[in-house]
């Protein structure tokens, strides 16, 4: 039986889930430009007065967002490494809907075979 703690348990996941890649692939993505392996450019630099280590992780942390959501705008542009990290990041966004759509489906199974087996049942008596 569906109910209303299971659904929201679920989008409280989903919630997570979403969260902790785009913070975990942030972290790279920072390390990568501290090594000097790769480093994320933004191409029209905003006039916030922020310090630079806060300016690297918002930039950063949009880049991983924007990437994992399949968006892409093109104001910020990943270099050297940063593109590898960015490809495993993107696949990622693009497996996660199939899996959350899975896991959905998954939770609603039990309704659904209700559903049709009713649906059956009324074919027969016809």
């Amino acid at each position: 039986m569906l109910n209303k703690k299971d659904v929201l348990y679920n989008a409280f996941v989903l919630l997570f889930l979403c969260g902790n890649i785009i913070i975990t692939f942030t972290v790279i993505y920072i390390c990568l430009d501290i090594l000097g392996l790769g480093k994320i450019v933004e191409h029209h630099p905003t006039t916030i007065y922020t310090t630079v280590w806060m300016d690297d992780l918002i930039r950063t942390l949009y880049f991983s967002a924007i990437t994992l959501f399949s968006v892409g705008y093109g104001d910020v542009t990943p270099f050297e490494w940063s593109r590898m990290v960015a490809i495993i990041e993107s696949t990622v966004g693009y497996i996660l809907p199939a899996v959350i759509t899975a896991q959905y489906l998954r939770l609603f199974s039990p309704r659904m075979e209700k559903w049709f087996k009713m649906g059956n049942e009324d074919k027969k008596k016809k």
